[in-house]
């Protein structure tokens, strides 16, 4: 899933975007629209691919702590070892946001990473504290919850209000105690209460995977494991969509009724994915996204990184003039293959940089 996740950011949206717009065939200009984020409110394919990664990452929660439980790792050391690991990502996301600007003077602290960081940390902490079930669902539910409060009492919003980028709690927050540049002015859509809301689909990640494990107490058949997810996974999209009429869907706040779809949504798709590669035994036509999911730090971080995607592009740009298309298609493609022939090199070598 986080392959999944990590090939449209890395060009497949790109792609089929710029596929869409040029495309001869009419009434592709939706699904163009549906590669890029919404504006504000709404929801569009594009706004999910980050939940999808969130909910993967917490999804491997429960194996991940298993083995070093195994291992005789105490708890203290499994959530030390996760706060590090988002204080890590912190600093490689601050390098990412500069890596090119260079304006450590006025640094954008905010990051992608340190919200994927962050929101395992909190995670890992609520399961060790209670890993049940009904605990991680009701966690989940409680961030949800809390969230919607806090952005739905803000001083100037109400139900019958809009939540504008000036009159929420988030800009609110991220003004007073955020330091450095916020990337939307008032606030920044990887602030830190959406760390918190990120949470919440790390924990259904971490549930629904739970749901699924065989475990001596739950050896059940596939149509009985999948009934719980199901449910709550429908559940989930349609508390979303009706709260949506008084408390819009926003993934730049991570408003809770936006967490609701993308969480129910979310376990769906793993619900589909488990069913094909994990029952049926199909995995073939995951190939790439298991390439591209086993280095996701470097897949996120390589054409900045390494800088290839200047000449990649300029190569693209020269094949379209010679052969007289006008698109930014096959400088997209370029830099894709790229990124791609450099995560198989590494693959096929066993070579996997994690965090």
């Amino acid at each position: 899933m986080r392959g999944f996740s990590m090939f449209w950011l890395i060009g497949g949206a790109a792609i089929v975007g710029e596929l869409a717009l040029y495309s001869s065939i009419g009434g592709l200009d939706g699904l163009a629209t549906q590669m890029k984020h919404a504006s504000w409110v709404g929801l569009r394919f594009f706004d999910l691919i980050f939940p999808f990664f969130i909910f993967a990452s917490g999804a491997t929660i429960p194996y991940s702590i298993l083995r070093m439980k195994q291992k005789g790792v105490s708890n203290f050391k499994i959530a030390f070892k996760a706060l590090r690991r988002a204080l890590v990502l912190s600093f490689i996301g601050v390098m990412y946001n500069e890596w090119t600007s260079h304006d450590f003077a006025n640094p954008r602290l905010c990051s992608v990473l340190a919200q994927i960081g962050v929101s395992y940390f909190i995670c890992v902490i609520i399961y060790l504290v209670s890993p049940r079930s009904n605990r991680l669902l009701s966690s989940a539910i409680g961030i949800m919850l809390l969230i919607a409060g806090l952005q739905m009492l803000m001083p100037g919003s109400s139900l019958s209000e809009e939540i504008y980028p000036g009159n929420n709690i988030n800009s609110l927050i991220d003004s007073a105690l955020v330091p450095g540049r916020l990337l939307s002015g008032t606030f920044d859509p990887e602030g830190p209460l959406n760390w918190i809301s990120a949470s919440a689909l790390c924990l259904f990640g971490a549930w629904t995977s739970g749901q699924l494990a065989p475990t001596q107490e739950r050896n059940l058949r596939f149509r009985r494991k999948v009934i719980p997810p199901f449910v709550i996974g429908v559940t989930l999209i349609l508390v979303g969509l009706i709260a949506d009429s008084h408390y819009s869907i926003i993934k730049a706040l991570w408003t809770s009724s936006f967490c609701a779809v993308a969480g129910g949504i979310s376990i769906l798709f793993y619900l589909i994915l488990y069913g094909i590669a994990d029952v049926k035994n199909i995995k073939k036509p995951f190939y790439l996204f298991k390439v591209i999911g086993s280095n996701s730090l470097l897949a996120y971080l390589a054409t900045r990184l390494f800088g290839y995607a200047q000449f990649t592009n300029a190569l693209g740009s020269y094949a379209a003039k010679s052969f007289s298309v006008e698109t930014n298609l096959l400088a997209i493609i370029f830099t894709a293959l790229a990124t791609f022939s450099l995560l198989y090199f590494l693959y096929r070598r066993k070579i996997f940089i994690k965090v």
